[in-house]
């Protein structure tokens, strides 16, 4: 398994959709050495649109309720699916699912992770949730990190972009989204031309860099 180095607060993974940056996160969920993965997951899957694109992927049974979310855990999975208690209210169930992650990392050991797909569209470009701002500056005190998969890193508020000290560009187009990663020295002719599943990771603050492929 490629990775960057993971040991950070906040990572973003950038890329078109189907270059690989959703296989990306989740191989490195499931191959880090995290004691505890939690997933927001309110878009259907690819292959099978009753299940969450988590869900269908990992092969995890979501969970609906805090309830269920509490078994999970048991699986060092939390998964959460947030149509059955916040129907249309996708922003509101995101707000909810992060105050309690980063409430129950307080009382959970190891290094803990939440991945997210497209967080813009839980924010804006001036403001986000208190919940996220509060996991993005200080989750790392509960070793909590932030991952995020985004087509449009230009969409990522600042308090966000702020605080990442890895990213991760598969083949990317766009000028405004093109424009915001090559502040952290990706070069824009290159990442067009990226082959499906090649990446360029770079370490914000070592300045280190991986380049690879994830395998088939």
């Amino acid at each position: 398994m490629l990775a960057v180095e993971n040991k950070s607060n906040v990572i973003v993974c950038a890329g078109v959709s189907g270059s690989g940056k959703s296989t990306f996160g989740l191989r490195l969920i499931a191959n880090g050495d995290f004691s505890f993965v939690f997933c927001f997951d309110p878009e259907p899957g690819q292959f099978n649109s009753t299940l969450g694109e988590f869900a269908d992927r990992l092969g995890v049974e979501a969970a609906r309720d805090m309830y269920e979310l509490g078994m999970a855990l048991c699986n060092g999975i939390a998964i959460f699916d947030p149509h059955h208690v916040y129907p249309g209210q996708l922003a509101v169930a995101f707000d909810w699912f992060c105050e309690w992650t980063f409430d129950v990392c307080s009382r959970l050991p190891g290094r803990k992770i939440l991945l997210v797909d497209e967080v813009w569209k839980y924010c804006s470009p001036h403001s986000i949730p208190l919940s996220l701002a509060t996991i993005v500056q200080t989750g790392r005190k509960r070793g909590l990190g932030l991952l995020v998969n985004t087509q449009r890193p230009n969409r990522l508020n600042d308090a966000i972009l702020n605080e990442v000290s890895e990213m991760v560009c598969f083949r990317l187009q766009g000028d405004n989204a093109l424009d915001k990663v090559a502040a952290y020295g990706f070069d824009q002719e290159e990442l067009k031309a990226l082959p499906d599943l090649h990446l360029i990771g770079r370490n914000v603050a070592s300045g280190g860099e991986l380049r690879g492929a994830i395998p088939i």
